[in-house]
């Protein structure tokens, strides 16, 4: 098994996710108080540790993504480029398994309704975030932020990313901001043609319709290095095999298992996977031995807290990591601090994506989306 680890790499991820579950815990009685209700604890548990993978990736490179050189360290391991991208794809299909399965309970889908749903759901916290962004933009950029570049950013912020802009303010560059933004695309693709897979989910060639997909991201993984609609489609196929099939203890325990190998291998593998056909497999069977399995570990209220605040750590983690560096930079040399002290600029971070992510969470968040 070609994987990587070390015990400082293992020790610095879990404790980050120590962190964030300690924190979290904290602001129990406000997170619970507007906490989201949802028919899958298990899925509850995936997406709250997903959020905190994708800060386990962007944590290492802030130096970089600052161009920050330093000359105390510079080598990392494959585990925080992995488990970021798995975090991801894991948001990927939580989301095909969640609206396919809504679809399946729904005959008729007011589509209206799930539209307004998801814009009042998703966009009232990514423009908030945009505009913050925007503003950390303009500070750095001493306000010089009136040319081409700024207003086609605009542009392609203002429409989530679908029209291509030079993510650049002035002469900051965006990457070290939000970097995480450009997952939000495909959410919204797949929105848009939940009607035709409603369609030909109640078509009598719908078997036919699926195998065809299947084929498609077979063909599509073979010739393209990224490929992320295929996670959607995971998805799908998980909510089907969840509805008509129940798993004996023993069978649970089973998949359980290979579910925690797959995740080990997964995370620690050296070959480049990114969204290429092995990680779609790895990540794809690790999800449907979850679905199945349906593990109690996931049910874990501290991980359902980590849930509701997942969007918000998942589009504010980024801001906090920046100005929390720019502000270490005031005092330290980042050129030349240790490897101890950049981690504990890192993990000083946490406590405020935390706190930060709390507030987004119910005064933007659940107040837009109890809006009618």
């Amino acid at each position: 098994m070609n994987t990587e680890y070390t015990a400082e790499s293992i020790a610095i991820s879990l404790s980050i996710v120590a962190i964030f579950l300690l924190f979290s815990t904290l602001f129990k009685e406000k997170i619970e108080k507007a906490e989201i209700k949802h028919d899958y604890k298990f899925i509850n548990g995936l997406r709250g540790l997903a959020a905190v993978f994708v800060f386990i990736n962007h944590a290492p490179f802030i130096l970089t993504n600052l161009g920050i050189t330093n000359n105390t360290f510079s080598s990392w391991g494959w585990i925080y480029p992995n488990l970021g991208s798995f975090g991801v794809q894991i948001f990927f299909c939580i989301t095909g398994f969640l609206f396919f399965d809504k679809l399946m309970k729904t005959p008729n889908m007011q589509w209206d309704n799930f539209f307004e749903g998801r814009v009042r759901r998703v966009a009232p916290l990514y423009y908030f975030s945009s505009a913050i962004v925007f503003l950390i933009a303009c500070f750095f950029s001493s306000f010089e932020i009136f040319n081409k570049d700024t207003l086609l950013t605009l542009a392609s912020m203002l429409t989530f990313n679908f029209l291509d802009g030079p993510s650049k303010i002035g002469h900051i560059i965006l990457t070290p901001l939000n970097s995480v933004t450009w997952t939000l695309v495909h959410e919204w693709r797949f929105y848009a043609v939940l009607p035709l897979i409603a369609l030909a989910y109640r078509s009598k060639y719908n078997k036919l319709i699926l195998a065809t997909a299947v084929v498609l991201t077979a063909i599509d993984l073979s010739v393209s290095a990224v490929v992320c609609w295929s996670y959607f489609l995971t998805g799908i196929v998980a909510a089907v095999l969840h509805k008509k099939i129940q798993c004996s203890k023993l069978n649970a325990g089973i998949l359980s298992t290979l579910a925690l190998g797959i995740f080990i291998y997964t995370c620690g593998v050296k070959e480049a996977q990114g969204y290429g056909s092995l990680r779609f497999v790895l990540t794809s069977c690790f999800f449907l031995c979850i679905t199945l399995a349906n593990p109690k570990v996931l049910h874990a209220q501290c991980l359902n807290r980590l849930s509701d605040i997942s969007y918000s750590i998942y589009l504010m983690h980024l801001p906090v990591l920046y100005l929390t560096f720019q502000t270490a930079s005031l005092f330290l040399d980042l050129s030349a601090i240790s490897k101890t002290t950049f981690w504990s600029i890192n993990m000083l971070a946490i406590p405020l994506v935390t706190s930060i992510s709390t507030l987004t969470f119910i005064h933007i968040e659940k107040r837009y989306m109890r809006k009618k």
